[in-house]
């Protein structure tokens, strides 16, 4: 059994691997973890682990708190897995493939193993990632912006009139706000929308058919009604792809 692990921004989600399936992806904010925390909930109620797989964009913080608490309590070194040049049938765009996210990464993977088609992958959370893959394999680059929240907090907390006026208000349906605070978050979450909807496009338009829109994250659900392209939601794509990665290596194939 092998329990896999995707640290985000804000974010840590894990699940276990059998040789059969994934279970049901966990998911908590750990800006607050200690290692007592990572073990009570990743390792204290899990038996038989025989590897942890990890996908870590969080920060070298959580990273050394999985370290010192899958040594402590499972006398297991957790693999910290990283972009490459090729994996399982992806490519990577990126001349450096290491500088890829791995989130994004392993994305690509599982979107590849599931159904080898022009895909256009879209995480939400902190900040908001977009990648094109063709059916081959080959990814096309992508797109990195700040997440719905950061997009409100960073007017917020670097302008003065509009903080001031944003003291106050609601937040509707529509485009347009009636007030400043509402006016922020619309033109967030439109804003992220229409990016979305402008990727697909332009990959509709250079592969000659419109990509399959996949969308994960935790604040996906926020620009999900907002876009002209119909997405399918898979909330563990990133554990998807390190489940592709696992079975592959299971007997000791190549890392």
């Amino acid at each position: 059994m092998f329990l896999l692990i995707d640290i985000g921004n804000t974010r840590i989600k894990w699940a276990m691997l059998t040789a059969n399936a994934l279970a049901e992806q966990s998911a908590e904010v750990h800006a607050n973890w200690n290692v007592e925390d990572v073990r009570a909930r990743l390792f204290d109620r899990a038996k038989n682990i025989q590897r942890v797989i990890v996908s870590n964009v969080g920060g070298e913080r959580m990273g050394s708190l999985i370290r010192e608490a899958a040594r402590a309590t499972l006398r297991i070194e957790p693999e910290f897995l990283v972009a490459t040049a090729e994996l399982a049938g992806v490519r990577n765009a990126y001349p450096e493939p290491k500088n890829l996210g791995a989130d994004r990464w392993f994305t690509l993977i599982a979107a590849h193993a599931e159904k080898p088609c022009a895909t256009c992958i879209v995480s939400v959370g902190t900040a908001m990632t977009v990648d094109g893959l063709d059916e081959s394999g080959q990814h096309l680059g992508g797109l990195i912006l700040p997440g719905p929240d950061l997009m409100v907090q960073s007017l917020l907390h670097n302008t003065s009139d509009i903080a001031a006026r944003a003291a106050a208000g609601a937040i509707a349906a529509g485009i347009f706000a009636n007030n400043t605070l509402g006016a922020i978050h619309q033109g967030a979450i439109h804003s992220l929308a229409a990016v979305v909807d402008r990727a697909c496009e332009s990959m509709a338009k250079s592969l000659g058919r419109p990509p399959e829109l996949l969308l994960t994250g935790g604040a996906s659900d926020r620009i999900l009604k907002l876009l002209q392209f119909s997405p399918r939601i898979v909330p563990d794509l990133v554990l998807r792809g390190l489940a592709v990665v696992a079975h592959a290596t299971a007997n000791g194939g190549s890392r």
